[in-house]
């Protein structure tokens, strides 16, 4: 058994500055006292409620009881058969809308049969054999939900002897119970074989669901969630702390609640148990990056869209992993290995260390083809990097021109004018951009330039090409070109950089979580029209790409409309980059506006981040943008 110098169980540190401490070597969670109290409750609990067990088995054995006929005959049989299919596809299928309706339906069509045309004539068939099998089917399933939520904390306490154990255990009650209740009632010897054959299975799905839900099945993850709630009460509680710099290496954590802690820079390397702990609202609820702060092992690892803000990989190896989207604000990348990464699109800051960061290369660009990934835009564009070129290199990102746009925020307008600005003016690194909503209409267009550009130039070029595209558009009856009062270069001193992606700011409303950049004069009505027009003439026209493309932006049309944690401005947004893709998508390949796409899927990306990962729209998005950008060639 482990020995560890600190015992810090059962403590409270609920909402308290705790920055920069030191929990290295430390025991947490519940004292054994606790996990004793909790595992005898949880066995009474079982117990009593393996009434429901009994129920499940005593309706089946009521449909030869009713229908007089003897036990184990055709009926009763097809009926045990279809009981333990239906507990197979739960334990497969979770409580998925078509299984739930099904057992439903069941019951429903029983109880009409039964009263339209068996109570009538009192004579009981199909519709009263639909009826028990429906309900026992019923009480079976919510059996094995409540056993797999008590063999799930035995698990969590005792790993897998405490899950042999629960499973034993509650079987051998289930069994008495059955005896006990057919000796009282002096059933015949059938009825209580039939009742224990019905609890077997229970019993087998139970073991099996709670195995997947302490795996982290996202079917099963609610019992997992409900088995570590139950399991941390008074245990080691961080709620709402500040641990910004602690350090927790080589420590036991489980049964320790870290919910909305601030785990700046906190250290968790080789630590056990986090996957028992009340995570919410960090950045160790995600498992790969749970995984990846005690480790350290992250290379040719896919982290795609990972949310890194504040984490701590000193030393990590993250050779050739896949950093596409990840934002990784303020988080500790020192003496980390880069070499070979792609950082397409990643979200950093100023507070974002690499010191002493080993990287040889990194790529900007990523495509995803099937199994393969075609890595592209190598940096540097030839040899390597030497000691501390990383870094210097990072830094010149920090460069950028900050435009001033008032009255709302059009995307394609504000693509256009960039485009047409870098054919004007050197320096200019479009590819580094974001839209920050300040609010009151007004929006701030950040671009990414090299240190010897010609910011005031670069400015004013942007400024009239924007506001001259408006006019074109027809959005401004009448407008004047950027008064000379108007041009200035905002200066930022907390600049989250995004390489080949988006430059953005930790202030404000950023366009990555969801801010409003649409014409507020437009209807959510009005934009899903104008989506559905530019989608239809993309059908038209019959090209190789065009119909999977229409179909891929009609899904992602509906997700958006369909999805209830988007506000109605964020709806309009994200409708107007899907419009805008379609606009670009009906143009020969040679004349589309990458980078107008480009920015297009980027709006999208940005609006992913606006709802969990558990929602259709996130799992549409994950599904079908890195399709629709490989379609688009960008």
């Amino acid at each position: 058994m482990n020995s560890y110098k600190q015992d810090i169980r059962n403590h409270q540190y609920i909402e308290k500055t705790i920055a920069r401490s030191n929990f290295q070597n430390s025991l947490a969670g519940q004292k054994r006292i606790q996990k004793v109290l909790i595992g005898i409750f949880s066995i009474f609990i079982a117990a009593f409620l393996s009434i429901v067990t009994l129920l499940a088995g005593g309706v089946l054995v009521t449909i030869s009881n009713v229908l007089r006929v003897n036990h184990f005959n055709l009926i009763e049989i097809t009926a045990i058969i279809l009981y333990t299919i239906a507990l197979i596809i739960f334990v497969v299928r979770s409580y998925e809308v078509a299984s739930v309706t099904c057992v439903l339906a069941l019951i429903v069509i029983g109880i009409v049969i039964y009263i339209s045309f068996e109570a009538k004539n009192q004579r009981t068939g199909i519709g009263f054999w639909l009826l028990c099998l429906g309900l026992s089917i019923a009480f079976a399933l919510v059996s094995a939900t409540i056993k797999a939520f008590f063999i799930a904390i035995s698990s969590m306490y005792y790993g897998a002897i405490g899950e042999f154990l629960a499973i034993v255990g509650y079987g051998l009650i289930a069994e008495a119970l059955i005896i006990g209740v057919s000796k009282i009632q002096k059933e015949n010897d059938g009825d209580g074989l039939i009742t224990i054959i019905a609890a077997i299975p229970v019993i087998l799905a139970a073991a099996m669901i709670a195995k997947k839900a302490i795996k982290g099945s996202p079917k099963f993850i609610w019992i997992k969630e409900a088995a570590v709630f139950w399991t941390s009460i008074g245990g080691t509680s961080f709620y709402k702390a500040d641990l910004t710099d602690t350090c927790f290496d080589s420590s036991h954590l489980p049964h320790t609640d870290f919910r909305e802690a601030n785990l700046t820079r906190t250290s968790f390397e080789n630590v056990t148990g986090l996957e028992f702990s009340r995570l919410q609202g960090t950045i160790l609820e995600n498992p790969k990056v749970r995984k990846l702060l005690v480790n350290k092992r992250g290379s040719y690892e896919d982290y795609t869209a990972a949310k890194l803000n504040g984490a701590n990989l000193k030393n990590a190896n993250l050779t050739e992993a896949i950093l596409i989207g990840v934002t990784a604000l303020d988080a500790d990348f020192s003496e980390a290995t880069l070499s070979g990464a792609c950082i397409q699109e990643w979200n950093i800051n100023k507070n974002t260390r690499f010191t002493g960061v080993k990287c040889s290369h990194v790529y900007l660009k990523c495509t995803k083809q099937g199994d393969r990934i075609i890595l592209s835009e190598r940096k540097p564009d030839s040899g390597e990097f030497q000691d501390g070129d990383f870094e210097k290199w990072i830094d010149k990102l920090q460069e950028t021109v900050d435009v001033i746009l008032r009255d709302g925020f059009n995307l394609r307008a504000f693509g256009i004018s960039l485009a047409k600005a870098a054919q004007e003016h050197e320096g200019l690194d479009f590819s580094r951009y974001s839209i920050e909503n300040k609010g009151g209409g007004i929006f701030v267009g950040k671009v990414g330039v090299s240190p010897q550009a010609d910011k005031s130039a670069i400015h004013q070029t942007i400024t009239n090409y924007y506001y001259n595209e408006l006019y074109i558009q027809g959005e401004k009856a009448n407008i004047l070109l950027n008064p000379a009062g108007e041009v200035e270069i905002m200066e930022s001193n907390n600049q989250n950089i995004n390489a080949d992606g988006n430059v953005d700011m930790s202030s404000g409303n950023n366009i990555t979580v969801g801010g409003n950049v649409t014409n507020s004069n437009l209807t959510l009505a009005d934009a899903n029209s104008q989506v559905s027009n530019s989608i239809q003439q993309l059908r038209d026209i019959s090209t190789d790409t065009s119909g999977e493309l229409a179909k891929i932006l009609s899904t992602l049309q509906k997700s958006i409309t369909d999805e209830p944690a988007l506000s109605e401005n964020q709806k309009k947004e994200a409708l107007e980059a899907v419009e805008t893709i379609a606009e670009e998508g009906k143009k020969p390949s040679a004349e589309r506006g990458n980078k107008l796409c480009s920015m297009a899927l980027n709006a999208l990306k940005g609006i992913a981040s606006a709802v969990t990962d558990a929602s259709k729209l996130a799992e549409v998005f994950k599904t079908y943008l890195p399709t629709l950008a490989s379609i688009l060639g960008i």
